[in-house]
């Protein structure tokens, strides 16, 4: 059976996603597709606007046949072992494959091109030596590859052509026969904050936080709008609050130094500006700096409260031995045999020491109770 993949987190599902799985479909030949998405917090380091398991089922009445997690580990890290984790999962599907993701470009071979450039030691000096001045990773790597080809520097400063290139390293890296297919993305770029037919993802949550809905409810399916029209997003802002006490409460009892991407000194600086911040946005404005980016440093408070220990080399060797299954459409029950893996389809057969499992804990301590099943759509 001819499979589209879809690595995703939905936050929330808007028209471009919808028209994003229609083309996976249409390009691809493929007869169901499946998503594998990022669960209760995002690659951002963020809570989610809805849980994993509502935003599954706005994937199933937007196309897809299944939805799986992507596990904590994989998305709470850098977008390469995001993109690792989520060709990993794909990689476990029996059958004909196709991997589907937006680009800016829409160019696959030029972000094949990319994706196959050596890094050799003068690379890796020139990268070092832009660390040294004081900036995040992302912007030293940018900045190094400008001095050995200024076209691939400027693809890069995208985020959907960054995701990319990492889907494709990834697909080399472990060899894996999966047939990659790319698709220029629609509307305003992940920054954007105002509407139009295809509003990114941000800009409807920077709507929502606004109060906009009528801005909202041009640019989402209808079953994502009526989430937004009755839920206020000082929810959202309020579980942030919960979750700054959380951290408050338990600093003391964490060793930092073995959390998922502390870097050296981090520890203290998070530790310092947690006794002079009275809530979370403060936090993160006097953690903020030129080197440090919000996205990592929200990565890293919420890997804190999982307590997720996983560093680069675990993740890089990790064998996917089980799916996630998050919802499935009701005449698609099939794909619960598509994997060449466990599937696991409730909350109490996930392993003991599953991430899965802390963070689901984390996110209804402030946020609200989850299902604990997978969900069975009807489309």
């Amino acid at each position: 059976m001819k499979i589209a993949v879809i690595i995703c987190e939905y936050n929330p599902l808007q028209k471009g996603h919808v028209y994003h799985i229609s083309r996976a479909v249409k390009d691809s030949g493929a007869k169901k597709v499946i998503c594998i998405m990022s669960g209760n917090f995002t690659q951002r380091g963020e809570l989610a606007t809805a849980d994993k398991y509502a935003r599954a089922t706005w994937a199933i009445k937007g196309g897809a046949d299944m939805v799986v997690e992507l596990p904590p580990q994989y998305v709470l890290t850098t977008a390469k072992y995001f993109a690792l984790g989520g060709v990993n999962i794909a990689d476990a599907i029996k059958g004909d494959v196709t991997l589907s993701f937006g680009s800016e470009s829409g160019n696959l071979q030029v972000l094949k091109d990319i994706a196959s450039f050596q890094e050799d030691e003068a690379f890796k000096t020139v990268i070092d030596e832009e660390l040294k001045k004081g900036c995040g990773y992302a912007k030293s790597y940018a900045a190094a590859l400008s001095q050995f080809n200024q076209y691939y520097a400027e693809a890069l400063s995208t985020p959907n052509n960054i995701l990319a290139v990492e889907y494709l390293k990834a697909l080399n890296e472990i060899k894996s026969s999966i047939t990659p297919h790319t698709l220029a993305r629609l509307g305003g770029g992940y920054h954007q904050t105002t509407a139009d037919e295809y509003p990114s993802a941000s800009a409807i949550r920077s709507m929502w936080q606004k109060g906009d809905l009528q801005a909202i409810a041009q640019g989402v399916p209808q079953c994502v709008f009526e989430y937004f029209k009755s839920t206020p997003a000082k929810v959202w802002q309020g579980a942030n609050e919960k979750m700054f006490s959380l951290l408050k409460f338990n600093i003391n009892n964490i060793d930092l130094k073995n959390i998922h991407g502390v870097k050296e000194g981090v520890e203290n600086r998070i530790a310092a500006a947690l006794k002079e911040s009275a809530c979370w946005q403060e936090l993160v404005k006097k953690l903020s700096t030129k080197r440090y980016t919000d996205a990592y440093l929200l990565r890293t408070l919420t890997n804190i409260l999982i307590s997720n220990t996983y560093q680069a080399n675990d993740l890089q060797k990790q064998e996917i031995d089980f799916v996630n299954v998050l919802a499935v459409e009701k005449n698609s029950k099939d794909l619960l045999s598509a994997f060449d893996c466990r599937t696991i389809t409730k909350s109490s057969d996930l392993p003991d020491s599953s991430l899965i499992l802390r963070a689901d804990n984390l996110y209804s301590s402030v946020r609200n109770n989850i299902p604990q099943y997978m969900q069975i759509v009807e489309r």
